[in-house]
């Protein structure tokens, strides 16, 4: 009954929102593909640093406000604060290729249905009304959160109850284990959907299991605080995310007062967190404790290597003193449980770590729901039918 009847009512929105991800899953080679002319990078024995390129843009562009510099395929790419116009610059030459727009259009709707529920005002298909903040009723981990981020976080919690539940249902037991897997496809149509069904959500289960807590986990971060401490990990450990974002730039560390740039603070990242600088998000000008965060893919690997926003190692450094950096993840002294939750469960929400050519498994996962949607509805309309039938029966017969 729980299965059937969460199923039925928030089903056709947890569609929605795992079907709006799978784009997503390419969204650095779609840019790539539609940007082509973007990409035009020479190579001299002088490259431009990252400092310089985004000198190159403010230059061309004063009225663009950058919010990060990244280095993609050769090229550097200046782009505003939540990537929607973006600028490549060719290292070697110091010239503006083109722009291109990485959540503009169709990628910027899922993105905005997929990640904020509706709720961010910087990506098409806005609605206000999910951008407003949910009750709190004086629990401190909901204070803040609005409506759009709930909805995500609760399909989350809603598809974890979907798989587990399933899980029992389909436990056909040690003996029959084999028929778990098994889809008579001669027999019935109810018989055919029942056993596509069962056999499709058994195999799906590590994906939607995966999906449902790192999304609801990105919402509510108490979710992964509880999933640590069930695990064996620290939940007042460094790589708990939401703890850890914190950090504010202090003026009062300058003599001068005066911001340190992009290239001195990536030298103080990179001596704090060795590995190669793909992203650094700037200060907002018009917040003087905003910082530089440096996303860097360590040389252990990055779980995040086949994305554009690669960097499995994310340092801020103060925008006015170089020496006032903090670690919000490197991976150093972590528990095992930590380090698998940061490094395999939750990159694995994306599949970066693979080519896309692999992230078709992904695809092929994230829209099994549908197919379980088409034959759980198939089989549900079947037993309704007959057990309306079977009363309609015991209504026609005569009392005694």
């Amino acid at each position: 009954m729980i299965h059937r009847w969460v199923a039925l009512v928030v089903g056709s929105l947890l569609l929605v929102q795992m079907t709006c991800g799978v784009p997503l899953l390419w969204g650095a080679e779609l840019f790539r593909t539609r940007n082509a002319d973007l990409y035009r990078p020479t190579y001299t024995d002088v490259s431009l640093t990252a400092g310089q390129a985004v000198s190159v843009v403010h230059k061309a562009y004063p009225g663009f406000a950058p919010g990060s510099v990244t280095k993609d395929e050769g090229m550097w790419l200046v782009a505003d604060a939540h990537l929607n116009l973006i600028y490549g610059v060719d290292p070697g030459s110091g010239r503006i290729t083109g722009s291109g727009h990485f959540y503009g259009g169709f990628q910027g709707l899922m993105e905005n249905i997929h990640a904020f529920g509706l709720s961010s005002p910087n990506y098409p298909g806005y609605v206000p009304f999910m951008a407003h903040t949910i009750p709190s009723f004086g629990v401190a981990q909901l204070e803040g959160v609005t409506f759009g981020s709930a909805s995500i976080g609760i399909l989350g919690v809603v598809l974890m109850l979907l798989a587990l539940s399933g899980i029992v249902l389909w436990w056909p037991g040690i003996k029959r284990l084999a028929s778990g897997f098994r889809v008579r496809a001669g027999k019935s149509g109810y018989v055919r959907d029942r056993d596509l069904h069962k056999v499709v959500g058994i195999v799906a289960i590590p994906f939607l299991l995966m999906w449902g807590l790192t999304g609801a986990a990105a919402q509510f971060p108490f979710i992964q605080q509880a999933f640590l401490v069930v695990t064996g990990g620290h939940t007042d450990h460094a790589d708990v995310k939401s703890l850890n974002w914190a950090f504010s730039s202090d003026r009062s560390n300058s003599p001068t007062g005066a911001d340190i740039g992009i290239d001195a603070a990536s030298k103080a990242a990179l001596a704090t967190v060795a590995g190669t600088i793909h992203n650094t998000t700037l200060p907002d000008p018009a917040d003087p404790t905003s910082a530089y965060l440096f996303e860097i893919s360590q040389p252990s690997g990055d779980p995040y290597s086949q994305t554009m926003l690669a960097g499995n190692g994310w340092v801020y450094v103060d925008r006015y003193d170089a020496k006032h950096v903090k670690v919000v993840w490197g991976g150093h002294g972590s528990t095992t449980a930590n380090t698998f939750y940061e490094q395999v469960i939750y990159p694995s929400h994306f599949g970066w770590y693979v080519n896309g050519g692999w992230r078709l498994i992904w695809a092929a996962f994230g829209l099994s729901p549908l197919l379980l949607a088409v034959t759980g509805a198939s089989t549900w309309l079947v037993r309704t039918r007959k057990r309306r039938a079977r009363q309609a029966r015991r209504q026609a017969v005569p009392a005694t």
